[in-house]
């Protein structure tokens, strides 16, 4: 459904839009809020005086709104005059009187991000927090929460430390200094919802702490702006919005509040502004925050999104209210502030791997992932070689272990080079029996040159060139576990490019533990839940045909697909070599661009 909308005229919908929403503000028979999801809206300073100012504008609003069936609205002010406070409180207690929630919003920054060295910027902080403490009980922080100053104060007060290091303690200790305490001094029953942002990679650089400021903070919102993934400038893949969710969010625990996304500059791109939607259900966020009310609201041009938007929303809700069961996925191993290969995680959950970021090394996982963002902690080299020992499979990027210096897992293969890289559109996959496949790419891809030896045979994806094979999975018993590894593209979005003999070979290195493999393209993600479902998203431009792989065993009968009630052709596939030959069970799907289904086993 959603691309039917991506070319309609953005004038009717939005027309359509309003006047669902005035029938809903009129008394239609609706219910005021969703039954499994909820949903809260996010106004900046110039949409409250834009959209919330006078009573008639605050109905005008309510009703454009009323198809979102939003429950709770932040309202930001910057302004740190103590006379605006009335205002804030009449808008306030209106909303409140439509049975809305209302708490406020701060953006820390004054024309950038602020000096958390510097008085004038603190006194500007404090003057704001006077002014909402004084109106709301509650304040969320916009992820200005950051200083990027190298002023010459900076610098000396940084001394021999790090920029991660000294931002990060600066940042905690004057936020909880000059919002959370002076919040409390104003009204003591002021709390403070930090908002991380989406650029986890810098958070430490730039002072946001997860270790430090989730036990300091009263709730947590976890960013999750994905947006389009190839043309904004931050190429975060949608499947990162999901990780975000499960690593922040779960280690806030009850703190996480709430998941903050928008379709900033997404004029024309619903269907990606739609994935982070369908991320925030899947990872069962507690709420789903837009920001903001201005951009989906005319003029801005965003606001075309808005009338896909509202007629989404039930299908949004739908889908959450028929989850069961936990989430399950591979555990990849994310401690806290750890920086690695720039959103790897997502890239390889758009190959259709599931996901489970733990922050703890997963010493009781039979198989796990783990690539630089490991080297956060500072024992891994001897983690990794223990769960070997114990007859553990890891599964390593390349740039990990590379970077493993002297451990004993880098005598698992036997490198004779690995310097330069190599380009080629051609894969060997070695395949089941030593029948291997030639598989080719619709394109050039260049991967650092990993060369191995003929014996021990490792290579089970291999970049072919006229003067030899090269490594893209090794994989190798050692010990008494297996060692995997995988090599990087040098650009990581032809990880999902890569054809579909070498994506499903991949995905069968996870096969027997987590009991299904995605069989097909990339750019479709997986998601388990419990022992029974099983969404696959498709977030191709293009119609795809994928299909849910099973052990021999898995019942053939009785399948069903429960987003659009489609029936399943259910096929035996034969897999295995000689007398292992075996018929497994493949559930095969044929999904729309960007289209869910949840798939249930019998």
């Amino acid at each position: 459904m959603q691309k039917l909308f991506r070319n309609a005229a953005p004038v009717l919908l939005l027309a359509l839009a309003q006047f669902l929403g005035t029938a809903l503000a009129q008394g239609a028979a609706q219910p005021a809020h969703w039954d499994h999801i909820k949903t809260s809206i996010f106004f900046t300073s110039d949409d409250v005086k834009n959209l919330l100012w006078t009573p008639k504008e605050r109905q005008a609003t309510l009703a454009y709104f009323a198809p979102l069936r939003f429950t709770k609205v932040y309202l930001e002010n910057r302004n740190a005059d103590p006379s605006v406070v009335p205002k804030l409180k009449e808008i306030a207690a209106d909303l409140r009187s439509h049975g809305i929630e209302v708490s406020g919003a701060v953006v820390p920054a004054d024309h950038g991000p602020l000096s958390y060295n510097e008085p004038g910027d603190m006194a500007l902080l404090e003057g704001r927090i006077r002014v909402l403490a004084q109106a709301f009980d509650e304040i969320i922080v916009d992820d200005w929460l950051f200083t990027i100053s190298t002023s010459e104060k900076s610098v000396a007060d940084r001394g021999n430390q790090s920029w991660a290091d000294y931002r990060s303690r600066l940042v905690a200790e004057q936020a909880k200094k000059h919002m959370i305490d002076f919040a409390r001094q104003v009204n003591p029953k002021c709390d403070i919802i930090i908002k991380y942002p989406n650029w986890y990679e810098g958070h430490r650089q730039n002072g946001y702490d997860v270790a430090l400021q989730t036990p300091q903070f009263a709730s947590v919102s976890v960013g999750i702006e994905s947006r389009q993934l190839e043309t904004q400038d931050q190429h975060i893949p949608a499947y990162s919005a999901y990780v975000y969710q499960k690593w922040i969010g779960g280690n806030a625990g009850a703190k996480w509040r709430s998941s903050w996304l928008d379709n900033f500059q997404m004029e024309g791109d619903y269907d990606e502004f739609a994935a982070e939607v369908w991320q925030a259900v899947l990872a069962r966020s507690p709420e789903i925050l837009f920001w903001c009310a201005g951009q989906l609201h005319p003029p801005t041009p965003a606001a075309n999104d808005y009338p896909p938007l509202c007629e989404m929303m039930p299908e949004f809700d739908r889908l959450a209210g028929m989850l069961e069961g936990p989430s399950r996925g591979i555990p990849f191993h994310l401690p806290l502030g750890a920086v690695g290969e720039y959103n790897i995680f997502g890239y390889l959950g758009m190959m259709g791997l599931p996901i489970e970021p733990v922050t703890a090394f997963p010493a009781d996982a039979k198989d796990a992932i783990f690539t630089k963002h490991s080297l956060r902690d500072p024992k891994v080299a001897d983690e990794l070689l223990a769960s070997v020992k114990a007859g553990h499979e890891v599964f390593l990027s390349w740039p990990l272990l590379r970077d493993l210096r002297g451990s004993e897992l880098q005598n698992a293969f036997n490198v004779i080079d690995d310097s330069g890289t190599v380009t080629s559109s051609e894969f060997r996959v070695r395949g089941i029996g030593w029948r291997p496949t030639i598989a080719h790419a619709g394109r050039q891809m260049s991967f650092p040159l990993i060369r191995t030896s003929t014996w021990p045979y490792v290579r089970d994806i291999a970049l072919v060139r006229e003067d030899g094979d090269f490594g893209v999975l090794l994989s190798t018993p050692y010990m008494e576990g297996k060692v995997d590894v995988l090599n990087l593209p040098d650009n990581y979005y032809d990880l999902l490019r890569l054809p579909d003999a070498a994506l499903n070979e991949i995905r069968n290195v996870f096969y027997s533990d987590l009991g299904v493999r995605l069989v097909g393209p990339g750019r479709v993600a997986l998601y388990p839940f419990g022992d029974r479902q099983y969404v696959v998203y498709n977030m191709n431009e293009s119609v795809e045909k994928v299909g849910l792989r099973f052990p021999a065993g898995t019942p053939v009968d009785g399948w069903t697909e429960r987003m659009h009630g489609e029936r399943l052709v259910v096929t035996q596939p034969e897999e295995g070599f000689g007398a292992t030959r075996q018929k497994e069970t493949q559930v095969e799907l044929t999904l729309r661009p960007y289209e869910l289904a949840l798939v249930e086993k019998p």
